[in-house]
C-alpha cells in the first residue's frame, strides 16, 4: 500500500509485466529509457527485450527517434482492428446500430444550437469577434467530442460491416450480456 491507502499499479506485476502494461498503451513513440521508468523498473535491458519482444509479435513499431535512438510506436492499425473485434464480440448488432443513433443525435443537438452544418463549420465561429473566451473554449470542447463521436462512429460501421463475416467466423461467441458500456461517453 501507499502512502494514500491505494494499491500501486504496479503492485502483484513482474518487470516485463510492467513493460508490456506501459507498452501497449503508448500513444506516441517513447524510448526505451521513458518505458523503463514509466514501469517503475531498474534494468533498462529487461525493457528492451520486452519491448523488442512485442515489436516482434506486432504489438508496438520500432521507429528511428530525431537523436537516432529506437523508440516504440503504438501500432494504430492493431489497436483500431481489436476495438472493432472487441465490439463484434461484445455486442449485438441492434446495440452497434442503437450507439451510432445516439451519436448522430447529439451531434445533431450541436448543429441545432450552435447552427452549423458541420465540424468544420463549427470550428469556422472560433474566430467569431462577438464571442468571448468562455463561449470560444466551450466550442473548442464540443469540437474534441465531436471529433470523438466521429470517430465512434467509424467504428462502430466498420464493426457493423464485419459482423456478419466475424461472427461466421467463431459462430459460439454470440452472447452479448455484457454489453453495455456506451462509446460515446
Amino acid at each position: 500500500m501507499t502512502d494514500h491507502g491505494l494499491e500501486s499499479w504496479t503492485e502483484g506485476l513482474s518487470a516485463r509485466e510492467r513493460v508490456r502494461e506501459i507498452a501497449t498503451t503508448l500513444t506516441q513513440p517513447r524510448s526505451v529509457q521513458w518505458v523503463k521508468d514509466e514501469a517503475q523498473i531498474s534494468s533498462w535491458q529487461t525493457a528492451k527485450d520486452e519491448l523488442e519482444m512485442l515489436v516482434e509479435f506486432g504489438q508496438i513499431h520500432v521507429i528511428e527517434g530525431d537523436d537516432g535512438n529506437p523508440k516504440y510506436a503504438p501500432n494504430y492499425q492493431r489497436r483500431y482492428f481489436s476495438e472493432v473485434t472487441d465490439l463484434i464480440n461484445n455486442h449485438t448488432q441492434p446495440e452497434l446500430r442503437e450507439e451510432i443513433a445516439s451519436i448522430q443525435e447529439q451531434i445533431d443537438e450541436w448543429k441545432t444550437r450552435f447552427d452549423v452544418a458541420s465540424q468544420n463549420d463549427l470550428e469556422s465561429t472560433l474566430t467569431n469577434p462577438d464571442l468571448s473566451g468562455e463561449e470560444i473554449r466551450t466550442r473548442n470542447t464540443i469540437l474534441r467530442q465531436w471529433e470523438h463521436y466521429e470517430d465512434n462512429k467509424r467504428l462502430l460501421k466498420h464493426a457493423l460491416e464485419l459482423y456478419d463475416d466475424a461472427r461466421s467466423l467463431y459462430p459460439s461467441q454470440t452472447d452479448s450480456s455484457n454489453s453495455s458500456l456506451s462509446l460515446s461517453q
